[in-house]
């Protein structure tokens, strides 16, 4: 929180929020103990012939990361983050940011901070990961967006486009996260073609993503060089979990370890260029400047459509029965269509100027649920079983001809898939109304600036009329097992 006096051992604390679920737990994942003031001794030796003493910290937290600003007696201010323990594997996650970073700045256009101190080992004097970076000013782009006029608003998503195909216009040899060679062992890296890598400071090494099944023998964190061993690690991490099935999932859908196994093996039977992208796409990982929004950015935005818009070169338009709506079915027609005209800036300007993201944009969409095999353990088998036979469905357009797919489902199989599917799909549904209403995430976050108790007490009245609105069709035993959020009733 930006702007209230806290106490040392409160930067070490998750200040920013509460939690619907599992408050404890949650809060243990975002907290970090460290010294404060060798972290201070840190930032007060950078870049200078002398030491310049930490005046102020504010704190701006996030949820993987503390985020702290730290301003020094000489006016200079410094961003330094410091990892959760659900940030990623330690080491791994700090080393793979610092190289993203350097490597962006030095290949592309892309205007990111630069890294001015670091350490990936908690045991240093500090007593956890660090990384400082230069405060370069911006705000937040859902800050300025709608101050924005529509055409500087088309430029930036123009802009956008471009700066994502500087990313996949680069070749990479592998498959897991982007490192400093010298934060690797030898094995552990895959070396970037000099064409790429002139000096041969970077590589591809191994991916830091935390999986349920840490620790486990055998488990392979790459890099992969081949779509193939990609893959084929992905579903043996769910086999190696299928043991140790845990799901907060209805007991009709929740599946046998025999039918996990059944579906990630076929998974295995049908597996077929590595690029480096920002996976967590909203405005609030965007800084723009604050005179000129249009002007510079840090990461790109992902720009959703509505659910009525159409691909291709039709225009987005007002529904026809706009003039027969009343005034708010009108404020939020107006608001989709401009919502759709930005979406289709979006899309013509990555056809014109990055034809592979568009490409890819466009893949089959069974094969972009694939990703669905690594998934088991926190989704259930229902939605990698409905991908499998997806493709079977599709196996002819998706050019396996003459029967070659590997893989068959009898008629049994089908059937009572289809049959938890729809109990899926109705979990699936409930959870996203309910996280909706309360304007929540999967971890039930609550921000500072709401009441906790009073979102719970929403909860717990939305969860009374869901039950009673079921009548005898649900027992509010089993309505309970499909909530996101714990119920007392």
């Amino acid at each position: 929180m930006i702007g209230n006096p806290i106490c040392k051992e409160d930067l070490s604390k998750y200040t920013n929020g509460g939690f619907l679920a599992e408050e404890d737990a949650q809060r243990s994942k975002r907290f970090v103990c460290f010294d404060v003031n060798r972290l201070c001794d840190v930032v007060a030796d950078i870049s200078g012939t002398s030491t310049q003493p930490v005046l102020t910290i504010e704190k701006m937290e996030g949820g993987f990361s503390k985020a702290l600003l730290m301003k020094r007696v000489d006016g200079s201010e410094y961003i330094v983050k410091i990892p959760c323990p659900n940030a990623g594997r330690p080491r791994y996650c700090t080393a793979s940011e610092v190289a993203v970073l350097d490597f962006v700045r030095k290949q592309t256009t892309i205007p990111v901070p630069r890294v001015l101190a670091w350490n990936a080992n908690s045991t240093n004097p500090v007593g956890a990961e660090y990384i400082v970076m230069e405060r370069v000013p911006g705000v937040q782009l859902f800050r300025k967006w709608e101050e924005l006029g529509e055409s500087r608003r088309i430029s930036f998503i123009k802009r956008l486009t471009q700066w994502k195909y500087e990313l996949s216009a680069i070749c990479f040899p592998a498959f897991g996260n982007l490192y400093h060679k010298s934060s690797l062992k030898g094995h552990e890296s895959i070396s970037l073609n000099r064409s790429v890598d002139p000096e041969g400071v970077f590589c591809i090494g191994p991916s830091y993503a935390t999986w349920p099944v840490q620790g486990s023998p055998g488990m392979d964190y790459g890099p992969w060089e081949t779509i193939n061993g990609l893959g084929e690690s992905l579903t043996n991490r769910s086999l190696q979990s299928v043991q140790n099935l845990d799901l907060e999932l209805p007991a009709s859908i929740r599946g046998t370890a025999e039918e996990y196994s059944l579906a990630i093996n076929m998974a295995k039977e049908i597996l077929p260029a590595p690029t480096l992208w920002h996976t967590d796409l909203h405005m609030g990982n965007i800084f723009v400047a604050e005179d000129d929004p249009s002007k510079q950015a840090r990461w790109p935005v992902f720009l959703t459509p509505p659910e009525d818009y159409q691909e291709g070169t039709v225009l987005p338009r007002l529904p026809p029965n706009y003039e027969d709506m009343d005034d708010d079915e009108k404020e939020l027609a107006r608001y989709n269509k401009r919502k759709a005209t930005w979406s289709k800036a979006y899309e013509i300007a990555t056809y014109l100027n990055n034809r592979k993201a568009w490409q890819a944009m466009h893949v089959p969409e069974p094969l972009k649920e694939f990703r669905r095999c690594g998934t088991t353990s926190d989704e259930g088998i229902v939605p990698l079983r409905e991908t499998l036979l997806e493709i079977v469905r599709s196996q002819d357009d998706l050019g396996f001809e003459g029967g070659s797919l590997p893989i068959r489902f009898t008629s049994e199989q089908i059937a009572h898939h289809t049959k938890e599917l729809d109990t899926y799909r109705e979990l699936h549904d409930i959870r996203g109304c309910v996280k909706e209403i309360l304007d929540t995430d999967d971890d039930g976050w609550v921000p500072p600036e709401r009441d906790l108790g009073e979102v719970k007490a929403r909860n717990q009245m939305l969860f009374g009329y869901y039950v009673s609105k079921m009548g005898t069709e649900r027992a509010p035993d089993e309505i309970r097992n499909m909530w996101p959020f714990p119920s007392d009733l």
